[in-house]
């Protein structure tokens, strides 16, 4: 389904001849993944300053796939799944600001600041990539170390809360303890959420914990090892920055990533959920978004994948 607002008559009129237009701006139908995709590259060639959208079926977790084209919504990954994030007011303003036309002195002071802020990230590319080859030279792929996963109400630190937390330490690739806690919520658990997890806001009032004792004992087991996680950059940024509001020092242990694991062994550039992945490797633990049966499948896919 493609779906178009304030774009020209012509490119309805192009679109008219693969699918169906079943209200103003709305096409449906059924075609093949190459026409699919030059079909999208026409919208997005032609709508101007016209929005689009793109949705269509998948064999992934969701069972389906989304583009957008000029939106004020951002796309985010939420462990492996697709999301979609309303702009707050100042990101709808600097969007507007974009959509301005810009003086030629103007467009040309952009593509200079645009150019130094490529060559410097491809200077830290570089520098990363660098560092990752020396740091994990000697043990590219430790045996022991702590699988961490959490539940959140949200995709943003600032905002949204760590509603579980669950780790795993193992040893020499065998899992010696584990540690699961939900935590008390000082803002309702939102509705999708409750429904994604399964972790209702009756629970964390009743059976969790406060989110400082939470730290201080996931702090204890982690200690100096090595992390696991599946997109583990998330769950590091929730965690560290609840650490930075109570004071705590941040963890800055060695991580490793199982999404990144997996495309690097198995030759894919997609990012891939958890669920997706356990199939794909055709393993037995299935991730239900609760923190300790997700590490249960990490710690799975992980030992897996070090062997590839």
């Amino acid at each position: 389904m493609i779906t178009l607002t304030d774009c020209p008559k012509s490119l309805r009129g192009d679109l008219s001849k693969w699918l169906l237009e079943i209200n103003t701006g709305v096409f449906v139908g059924k075609v093949s993944a190459r026409v699919r995709d030059n079909l999208w590259k026409r919208v997005k060639d032609s709508v101007k300053n016209g929005r689009a959208t793109l949705v269509y079926t998948t064999n992934n977790e969701q069972r389906m796939d989304f583009r957008l084209h000029h939106s004020e919504n951002q796309i985010i990954d939420f462990d492996g799944l697709k999301l979609v994030m309303k702009p707050s007011v100042s990101r709808v303003r600097q969007l507007e600001q974009k959509r301005r036309p810009f003086s030629k002195a103007a467009q040309i002071r952009m593509a200079k600041r645009k150019q130094a802020h490529a060559q410097h990230e491809q200077y830290e590319d570089a520098e990363n990539s660098t560092l990752f080859s020396e740091s994990t030279s000697s043990e590219r792929y430790p045996v022991d170390y702590v699988v961490l996963d959490l539940e959140t109400s949200g995709l943003r630190e600032k905002l949204d809360e760590i509603i579980e937390v669950g780790l795993l330490k193992v040893v020499a690739g065998q899992v010696v303890a584990s540690y699961q806690v939900l935590v008390h919520t000082k803002k309702p658990i939102p509705r999708p959420i409750e429904k994604l997890t399964g972790i209702t806001n009756e629970m964390v009032s009743a059976s969790g914990e406060s989110l400082e004792v939470v730290l201080t004992k996931v702090e204890s087991f982690i200690g100096k090892n090595c992390l696991v996680g599946h997109n583990i950059a998330f769950d590091l940024r929730f965690l560290n920055h609840a650490l930075r509001k109570h004071d705590c020092r941040i963890i800055t242990n060695p991580h490793y990533d199982t999404m990144a694991l997996y495309q690097e062994k198995c030759d894919s550039k997609k990012r891939i959920s958890l669920a997706d992945m356990m199939t794909a490797l055709g393993l037995s633990q299935k991730p239900i978004h609760r923190a300790l049966q997700d590490c249960r499948a990490v710690q799975e896919a992980y030992e897996v994948l070090r062997k590839k």
